[in-house]
């Protein structure tokens, strides 16, 4: 969803929308009442505004004029916003429901143009339809109204859209022409046909999607998508991902599936380009990010301060009683607050250009080096976080010693921290004027003061397991033949277990020919699992031990 322009709207739908139910449905009638009043060329008080949508009269010292182009779209969003957190479906309003295709092959226009209806005061809600999803859906009532107001400009639309009516003869020949070619010599489906023309004519995919269409209704007998390839199926996309992911060649799987090496590709770069769309990036924005120069200015910033960084070490200040390698952390210089700042600038910068250059894609047209440069982007972005973090891994294990407690791992506690500290690089905003190692540090007591009591119960419980495995032999047996009896009772006990549940007993407690102990982080990064899947694993397996050394002793298990 977009973001609101004015602020005094944005506050106001994240206030309509902790109203009662029934007061939150009177308010979206009232709004798009609103909407459907205003003019963009003119101006109107925020009193009035308010007033017309919760019937309260706010108390302003001085009229404030909010632009009508701004209010049309604003209010379209707080409508959306506000019914979003109704959770209603489609089927339970009292009035029809018409979706975007509905309106869409009702008026004969492109989804582009509804957008563009909607910027100009079609309102829309968001609601639950058949189907489970939750989509933009237009009351029958307000799309009627819209057309009425908007006569003129609707029927124009209909009869010939701006970019449709453009199309000349001679162009229109040649999209035909290339779309039987393809047809013919490449057998594409519908969608690789269009990517390709309107690369080919600088046109929009819609456009000749458009034109094509109109030439198969109005020519039945030399209709060009009939014969189109049928689009890749999703078992076929799966197969497709799961194939390239383990090596294979795109040419080999085109062959294999019968498929042009465009069809492949573009599964590939559509499943590309929706891990990016997925992955949530945010960033603290600055006004220099949106000047024509910024890259410029940052990069000299940055350079500046990297020669003007200092580069002593405080080397008598390392502890002694730390293993060399986090000793090695103390002598990484400490960033200065104008470097620092200056990395945060363009740590954050990184990430608004990737947020905005993705905004920006098409998916109909999108190419590997659109999804090459966002990914560049983000390396860039993960490499200044990554200097960051480096500069700050001391403060994490100051910090850790200090929560350190007797049965408890430090590396442990140092992994735990690790994490932390990367998430507060993420939320730092350097615009409050206070150092990150304060962020950070009072970020690190908030979380080892969640993560220490679990690791001691862990601990404690990890004691009582070792109790129990070195607790089984045969009391009558002699010394000389009571380890070989321990081992052979621990053997008869680790044999009810899986072989997952084994290997992790094993590692962890150093049994066998285990060369030492390992702890879940060692455990996981060897396994290929994550940290708590490890614990669960360990827990599991106590529970069965316990369970059968009870057994064992001639006890009946709780």
């Amino acid at each position: 969803m977009a973001k609101f322009r004015i602020d005094t709207l944005d506050d106001l739908a994240r206030q309509l929308t902790f109203s009662p139910h029934e007061a939150r449905v009177a308010q979206i009638a009232a709004a798009e009442d609103l909407l459907h009043t205003l003019q963009a060329n003119k101006a109107y008080p925020i009193d009035f505004v308010i007033f017309r949508i919760t019937g309260y009269h706010p108390k302003h010292e001085e009229p404030i004029l909010l632009p009508g182009a701004a209010l049309q779209h604003d209010l379209g969003q707080l409508i959306e916003a506000v019914s979003d957190s109704l959770n209603l479906t489609a089927a339970s309003l009292a009035e029809p429901v018409l979706s975007i295709d509905d309106v869409t092959e009702k008026f004969n226009v492109t989804s582009k143009t509804i957008q563009r209806w909607r910027r100009k005061g079609l309102p829309a809600r968001r609601l639950i339809f058949a189907d489970g999803k939750r989509r933009v859906g237009f009351l029958l009532s307000s799309v009627e109204r819209f057309v009425a107001l908007h006569e003129n400009h609707v029927a124009a639309a209909a009869d010939a859209p701006a970019e449709f009516a453009q199309v000349a003869d001679g162009e229109l020949t040649a999209i035909l022409h290339r779309a039987r070619r393809l047809v013919a010599e490449r057998s594409c489906s519908v969608r690789e046909i269009t990517r390709r023309i309107a690369r080919k004519v600088n046109r929009s995919p819609l456009t000749i999607l458009h034109v094509i269409r109109k030439f198969d209704r109005e020519h039945p007998e030399q209709a060009i998508f009939p014969h189109a390839a049928n689009p890749v199926s999703e078992k076929q996309k799966a197969f497709i991902l799961r194939r390239h992911e383990g090596g294979t060649g795109i040419r080999r799987i085109a062959n294999r599936l019968g498929r042009t090496v465009g069809d492949v590709y573009r599964v590939l770069l559509e499943a590309q380009t929706q891990r990016l769309k997925e992955r949530k990036v945010r960033f603290i924005d600055d006004a220099l990010y949106h000047q024509a120069d910024a890259r410029e200015v940052i990069d000299s910033i940055v350079a500046q301060e990297e020669i003007t960084a200092g580069t002593s070490v405080e080397e008598g200040r390392v502890p002694r009683d730390l293993p060399p390698y986090l000793q090695a952390l103390y002598r990484t210089p400490l960033l200065t607050p104008a470097r620092e700042r200056a990395l945060f600038l363009k740590f954050n910068y990184c990430k608004y250009q990737f947020v905005s250059a993705r905004r920006r894609l098409d998916p109909e047209l999108i190419r590997h080096r659109d999804l090459d440069e966002l990914q560049r982007r983000l390396d860039e972005a993960t490499g200044v976080k990554n200097e960051i973090v480096q500069a700050n891994l001391r403060l994490v294990v100051s910090v850790a010693r200090k929560h350190l407690r007797p049965g408890m791992s430090l590396m442990e506690l140092i992994s735990e921290g690790n994490i932390t500290l990367m998430r507060a690089v993420e939320g730092y905003d350097f615009h409050r004027g206070h150092r990150f190692s304060t962020y950070a540090t009072l970020a690190l007591m908030k979380g080892f003061a969640r993560s220490v009591p679990q690791m001691l119960s862990a601990s404690r419980k990890s004691s009582g397991d070792v109790e129990i495995l070195t607790q089984v032999a045969d009391r009558r047996a002699t010394p000389a033949s009571e380890s070989i009896v321990r081992r052979d009772e621990v053997r008869h006990l680790l044999s009810r277990l899986s072989d997952r549940e084994r290997a992790v007993l094993s590692a962890h407690f150093g049994l066998d020919s285990e060369p030492a102990a390992e702890s879940y982080d060692q455990l996981a990064q060897r396994l290929g699992l994550t940290k708590q899947r490890v614990r669960q694993i360990h827990h599991a397996a106590m529970d069965k031990l316990r369970s059968a050394a009870t057994t064992a002793a001639g006890q009946v298990p709780n």
